[in-house]
């Protein structure tokens, strides 16, 4: 798969409400690519908190594909002003093996550093194949939220899911300096995941 398409799966988070029928998913990514549903991605312990008395938030889940016989862990750490959570730019979530994709201690593709950005490893993603596992957190005008997984197959294909958190799912808990936003909804859910893939 192109970097651009990539970039557009990403991007397409922050306008994406839910991504729960094929015709959406094909509106969010229109550019010439072929489409399929795949089995749901499943999330399991999906965690997300601002943290009481701090400037720190953070996110965490395990996703597990329908071939994996181990779930993927991702997680992210972001920064608030106001103990709220915050929108999280793309981040790589660790392979199998416990490295970033990339790293010489990991089995994934796509080199990473620790801002998240995928192309300042020391990996080629125009010449290594495998698993890359990506998330993105997104906060929307109206109080709800997107989580986007971006599972990428290889440089043509991947597979995209959003789940929508809507705003009563992630209220402020707590009374006066311990007051901080918290997600109230699901541990354990699956979502619709679809697939790009580009012809030669």
């Amino acid at each position: 798969m192109h970097k651009p398409l990539l970039h557009l799966l990403l991007l397409g988070a922050a306008s994406v409400t839910i991504l729960a029928s094929p015709t959406l998913a094909l509106h969010v990514l229109d550019d010439g690519h072929d489409l399929n549903q795949v089995p749901a991605f499943n999330v399991t312990n999906f965690e997300a908190s601002a943290m009481v008395l701090s400037n720190r938030n953070f996110y965490k889940f395990d996703v597990t594909f329908y071939h994996e016989a181990h779930p993927v862990h991702c997680e992210a750490l972001g920064t608030t002003i106001n103990h709220k959570l915050t929108s999280i730019p793309q981040t790589w979530c660790p392979s199998e093996l416990g490295g970033p994709p990339g790293s010489s201690s990991g089995g994934g593709k796509y080199g990473n550093d620790t801002t998240g950005n995928p192309n300042n490893g020391t990996s080629n993603p125009s010449s290594t194949t495998g698993l890359g596992v990506s998330f993105k957190w997104t906060e929307q005008p109206d109080g709800s939220a997107a989580l986007l997984i971006v599972r990428r197959i290889n440089d043509k294909a991947a597979d995209t899911a959003v789940y929508k958190v809507t705003a009563d799912c992630i209220p402020m808990m707590g009374d006066d300096i311990f007051r901080h936003q918290v997600y109230e909804g699901p541990e354990n859910f699956s979502v619709p995941a679809y697939r790009s893939s580009q012809s030669d």
